[in-house]
């Protein structure tokens, strides 16, 4: 009985003075070892391989990489070098003369002389330029046929349309010409042939008659035509 009084007369005195403060300082202790212990070892209350599946079950998403901004260089058109067709074409431009040959009969409206077929001596509007039968006549100049037909004098006869007022007559030829009447015409491409259709000029050797006007008055067709020598 005694010793049940002295520890409660001791607990008593724990309770009042400072021995209280030191059991309450002791309990803070041991809940702080246990905090400390859980956190330090959680593998005691998560199983490894739980652990690991749960870590595995993370789907781990990369970050998207952006694509490369390409930059392309400009086209550059290419030089192209004028074709040899582009090259005739352009030289076509430049007149030609129609036959090759020699002027038999040249051009005189300002004079009179004689001609050998009709036996008189009279003007004429152009020149008659030598040429064997059938020897293909070219358009002196680019232009449009203007009209063909056949003419009691001059036989089968070709006019083209020059431009600038130009107007050509190629006359003497074959009975069937090789254009029509609206055809375009480069300078060198071929109307017709040299013909012996010219009642007025039989006296002579085959030739084409070549006349020339500029806004319908009469010139000679030698300006119309390159320079030879």
């Amino acid at each position: 009985m005694e010793s049940k009084k002295g520890f409660g007369k001791l607990l008593q005195q724990i309770i009042e003075g400072r021995g209280f403060y030191m059991v309450m300082a002791l309990c803070a202790a041991v809940i702080g070892v246990s905090i400390w212990s859980l956190v330090r070892e959680p593998a005691d209350y998560l199983d490894e391989a739980e652990f690991d599946d749960t870590l595995s079950a993370v789907e781990v998403v990369p970050a998207a990489t952006p694509e490369p901004t390409i930059f392309e260089e400009p086209e550059e058109t290419p030089v192209t070098e004028p074709t040899e067709e582009a090259a005739e074409t352009a030289a076509s431009t430049e007149p030609v003369w129609p036959v090759e040959g020699s002027v038999q009969r040249g051009y005189n409206m300002e004079s009179l002389s004689y001609d050998a077929t009709m036996a008189d001596w009279r003007t004429h509007d152009g020149l008659d330029i030598e040429a064997p039968l059938g020897t293909k006549v070219l358009a002196i100049k680019p232009g449009t046929v203007e009209s063909v037909y056949f003419d009691d004098a001059y036989g089968s006869t070709v006019v083209i349309d020059h431009g600038n007022g130009l107007t050509c007559t190629y006359a003497a030829l074959e009975e069937i010409p090789t254009v029509i009447v609206g055809d375009t015409v480069n300078a060198g491409d071929v109307i017709g042939s040299v013909g012996d259709t010219a009642k007025c000029e039989t006296a002579q050797s085959s030739h084409l008659h070549l006349s020339a006007k500029v806004n319908g008055e009469s010139v000679s067709p030698l300006d119309c035509l390159p320079k030879i020598g």
